[in-house]
């Protein structure tokens, strides 16, 4: 979750809270990711109980984080609904909450994130104005573009994730040539997509807010705007490719290719090229060093006891332990900081030795990295399909890992432990155990 949408989440978080309506109330969070795990810690941390995490995806249900269980919505049905609270923190707010009233629930449901702002399923006047208004600067925004790149094309990042942006990156030379474009422009959001983009050689690029983006989207997707591509595989939901995704299992970075782009499978990706050399070199001890990245957007986070572990291991073999951090992102207990701008990261982790990371599209940027380098995986499902996280987001030539949270004394972990070590036997990831 990024750091504008995790403040807003707890704004509304406390707007909640200072109501004194939740003391007495059993809270529940619907949609297993990223976002929920961190406000559930958030809840923790101020001394709530999280009864469950609800899902619909069987794939998720039965698991834990932190001991919280991953349930089915269904399983709440037969309780008071008067005392309980059902957070919501996903983009799919809406469709959760029809879903939520169809099945007969009555209590309180409240949407701490709106993600979705070109989103509002109402005919009510107001809405309608308001919409026309967006429109109008979203429409705005496309002109001012096309004023200062007259005669392009432009490709939007709709969403400001890294891992998206490189693919969106190494396969637009094979899009550019399949559709004779010559004159294009890349538009992201945030610096560090841009950053991303600066890293493939594309020169004329231009940087928006979230909120410029979505008006640029909707102006784009409501005038069939023919100087526009929408580069992502599902946010605004400008195609079909996530209902593909429940059939078949395709890679995230074939999902692009093939997906995005409509290219061939064996179509080969282009690799960044424009690197900055790492300044740090005189602090850190080359070779013998580790930096760890615990964080991610999208894909849902491991426990600190496995960070822990690492940290510890590698201290008593004599290695430097730092911590990839950004913004107000604060380095794990007992290891240094490492600031560096993306352009700078690959050569960082070069220099250290061994980069162990939560999956992550940090990971996608230093994929052609020269050390030791290691991805560690939540047991869990992407998104609302049955595939695992680890299969969707593989990445060849690292050392995969899955961290699986076992339960003592659950039937069920047995059976999932079989499961994990028949695909460990496979050699296609490693597993790692933690209570």
């Amino acid at each position: 979750m990024d750091q504008l949408h995790y403040n807003e989440m707890q704004q509304n978080l406390e707007v909640l809270l200072a109501t004194g309506a939740v003391s007495e109330k059993e809270i529940y969070i619907f949609g297993h990711c990223n976002a929920s795990e961190e406000l559930a810690d958030l809840l923790m941390c101020k001394g709530y109980r999280v009864c469950a995490i609800l899902d619909n995806n069987p794939g998720k249900q039965g698991s834990y984080y932190k001991r919280i269980p991953i349930i089915g919505p269904r399983e709440i049905l037969d309780r008071d609904m008067k005392r309980m609270l059902i957070c919501v923190v996903s983009r799919a707010y809406e469709a959760m909450a029809q879903q939520m009233r169809q099945m007969g629930y009555s209590g309180r449901l409240e949407k701490l994130v709106d993600y979705n702002t070109f989103a509002e399923y109402s005919l009510a006047p107001e809405t309608i104005s308001r919409k026309r208004e967006r429109l109008k600067r979203g429409m705005e925004i496309l002109e001012r573009i096309r004023r200062k790149y007259n005669c392009y094309f432009y490709l939007l990042c709709p969403f400001s994730a890294l891992g998206d942006v490189y693919y969106a990156m190494a396969y637009l030379p094979g899009f550019l040539k399949k559709n004779s474009i010559k004159n294009y422009a890349v538009i992201t959001v945030g610096k560090g997509c841009s950053d991303i983009a600066a890293m493939f050689g594309y020169a004329d690029r231009e940087i928006l807010s979230q909120n410029d983006m979505d008006e640029l989207v909707q102006a784009v997707l409501f005038t069939r705007a023919k100087d526009a591509f929408i580069a992502h595989h599902d946010r605004p939901y400008a195609n079909l490719l996530m209902r593909a995704l429940k059939v078949k299992l395709i890679p995230f970075e074939v999902l692009y290719r093939c997906g995005v782009y409509g290219l061939e499978k064996n179509f080969a990706p282009y690799h960044p090229t424009i690197f900055q050399h790492f300044s740090g070199y005189d602090s850190m001890e080359k070779g013998n060093t580790v930096v760890l990245s615990p964080y991610a957007k999208s894909v849902a986070g491991i426990g600190d006891q496995v960070w822990r572990e690492i940290i510890s291991y590698f201290q008593r073999k004599g290695a430097q332990v730092y911590t990839n951090v950004s913004g107000e992102e604060e380095p794990l207990p007992g290891t240094f900081p490492l600031r560096v701008s993306l352009l700078e990261l690959q050569s960082a982790v070069e220099w250290a030795g061994t980069f162990i990371g939560l999956r992550s599209g940090l990971c996608d940027v230093i994929k052609e990295a020269h050390c030791r380098k290691v991805v560690l995986f939540p047991d869990c499902c992407y998104s609302d399909t049955r595939w695992k996280v680890a299969d969707f987001f593989h990445l060849e030539g690292w050392e995969n890992i899955v961290v699986y949270e076992t339960m003592a004394d659950d039937a069920s972990d047995d059976r999932h432990r079989n499961s994990m070590e028949e695909r460990n036997a496979e050699g296609r990831v490693g597993v790692i155990y933690v209570k």
